[in-house]
């Protein structure tokens, strides 16, 4: 019984010391290092109707011609890609702002696509 004893408390003390050396070791360190892009200019703008000044709040990391390049989307399609832009990148569109913004870009889109 004492022989099981001592091996019950030697792997204990092996697990403990294992779990204190993990516990110990320092991460490989991140290298971390700055990326210049250059953009194109962009001339167009959002055409005036109710969403558009919603539609602004997109500027902050979308010029207005590569939004309105996009493909025409039915208003439900929009509305989750507004709020795949909400959820995953912050974009500050409020819950109310969802619906008059997917009808906006549902319609710019759509005039877009016809002319």
């Amino acid at each position: 019984m004492n022989a099981l004893i001592i091996r019950t408390y030697l792997l204990g003390s092996l697990l403990a010391g294992a779990s204190v050396s993990a516990q110990q070791a320092k991460p490989p360190p991140i290298a971390i290092h700055s990326v210049n892009v250059d953009l194109p200019a962009s001339t167009a703008s959002f055409p005036p109707g109710i969403g558009s000044d919603v539609a602004g709040k997109c500027l902050i990391c979308h010029s207005a011609g590569m939004v309105l390049r996009q493909p025409p989307l039915s208003q439900d399609q929009w509305k989750a890609v507004i709020n795949k832009m909400r959820s995953a990148y912050g974009a500050p569109i409020l819950d109310t702002e969802v619906e008059p913004l997917a009808a906006y870009f549902t319609e710019v889109t759509k005039q877009r696509a016809s002319q």
